[in-house]
Order: C-alpha cells, then structure tokens, then sequence
C-alpha cells in the first residue's frame, strides 16, 4: 500500500515539473518572439539561367525596407509577393519565414525568347507574349526582330499587348523556331517587316533577302530555304548569275529575282 502511494506521489511530482517546465518554455518562447525581428533575405531563383535576367541583390531590394527590422508577424507577406510580381521581371513568387528571423524569397523570372528593336526603343518578349524592357546591362543573345510592329506596345513596356496579340505569338513561333535550330540559329541574322507587314529574314552568308512574307507555314518556308541553299544558289553562281532578293511567301515555289 505505502508503495503503491509513493508510486502515485511520484507521477504527480513528475507532472507538476513537467507542466512547470512547459509554462517556463512557452513563456521564455513567447517573450522572444515578442523581441524577434527579421534580420536577414534569403533569395532563391527557381530557374537559374547562363545569364540572369535579375540578380538576387535587385529581388532583396524590393522588399528590404519592408522586411529588415520588423517582427514575423507584422511583415505582409503577401503585400510582399505582389510587389516582386509587379516587376516586370518576376513571373512567379513565394514568400516565407525561416526560423529564427530570415525571410525567405523565391522567385521564377520571366525568360525571354527574343529582343524587338523599333523607333520607340528595344524590349524583350517571353515565350507567353509578356513584353518587357530591356534591364540592366546584360545584353540577352536572342533573335532580333525589327521594323514595322504588327501590335500596340505597352507605354510602359511592360505586360501584354490590347491589340495584336496573335501576331505577336506567331512572330514569337518563328524566333523560337529558328532559336532552336542549330543551323538556322547561326546563319540569320535578323528578322525584319517591312512596310507591307511581309516578314524578311537576312542571313550571315548570303547577300539575298529571304521574303517569307505571313507567319504561315513556316517550317514549310523554311524547308524551301534549304532548298535554295542546297541547289538553286549553287546552281545560280556556277553560271555566273546572282540573286538579291528570294521570294519563300509563294506555296510551292520559290520565286528568285
């Protein structure tokens, strides 16, 4: 009997420490994160390329004067979130806290696919037909397109365009088209429209100016490319003949003059 109350006394005693260590702990717990404040940015970029469109010192920046000094629970998180979107740069980002008081931030930045040049000034295109300016100093090595743009530029040259949007997409199909070919990659040199909105590629080692004229068919205009290099060019030279200008935007011709 006597052992069996020093065995109840026993696990009340442990309780009472037990519960008495808990109340100290979440006290002591509760009192540090009444003092805790943000000390330190953490930036991941989710999609690391060659060149960096954005570095993580320009992301950190965006949100240090929100952030550093304050307490978890008085940083916006999501106030933060929309700013780093709002960057014409980011397309994607996640904020969070990271024991004891950084702030982590992980961002997915746009990757543009081709440059535009016009009067108004050069900017850069992903993938989406998201427009955005040309930022920093880094120079992107993408397909150029210049001349006449067969949609509206934002003013801000940022977001996407109110009218010709499919243009956009179509002229974007070509320059990754071309981007993606080992070949075609090299040898055009640039992409420019002219005044009848008919698109024209100029090469590295040909004099000629290709007319492709629409964004139709273009793996099609492209074959018929080959086609000129391979036999009617070679052909041409070897009696003595040239060509300035190879007309592609014909089904099931080409058109040399």
């Amino acid at each position: 009997m006597v052992r069996k109350i020093l065995v109840i006394l026993g696990f009340v005693v442990i309780c009472t420490m037990l519960s008495g260590y808990f109340y100290c702990a979440d006290r002591y717990a509760a009192t540090q994160t009444a003092t805790l404040k943000c000390d330190k940015i953490d930036v991941v970029i989710t999609n690391n390329h060659s060149q960096n469109f954005i570095s993580e010192g320009e992301v950190a920046d965006m949100v240090r004067r929100s952030a550093i000094g304050k307490k978890p629970d008085d940083i916006n998180i999501h106030s933060l979130e929309q700013r780093l979107c709002n960057s014409s740069a980011i397309c994607k980002a996640e904020a969070y806290m990271r024991a004891p008081s950084t702030l982590v931030l992980e961002v997915t930045q746009r990757n543009p696919v081709a440059r535009f040049q016009t009067a108004r000034g050069g900017f850069y295109c992903d993938s989406t037909g998201f427009i955005l300016p040309l930022l920093g100093k880094i120079t992107l090595d993408l397909p150029v397109v210049s001349g006449k743009m067969l949609f509206d530029v934002p003013d801000n040259l940022s977001g996407y365009p109110t009218h010709g949007k499919q243009w956009l997409e179509d002229m974007i199909c070509l320059t990754e088209t071309i981007r993606n070919n080992s070949y075609w990659s090299r040898e055009v040199e640039q992409i420019w429209v002219d005044d009848n909105s008919d698109v024209v590629l100029y090469t590295r080692s040909c004099d000629e100016k290709f007319i492709f004229g629409g964004l139709e068919d273009i793996d099609a205009k492209l074959t018929k490319m080959a086609g000129y290099y391979r036999t009617i060019r070679p052909e041409a030279r070897k009696n003595g003949k040239t060509y300035r200008i190879v007309n592609l935007k014909f089904k099931d011709q080409i058109i040399c003059k």
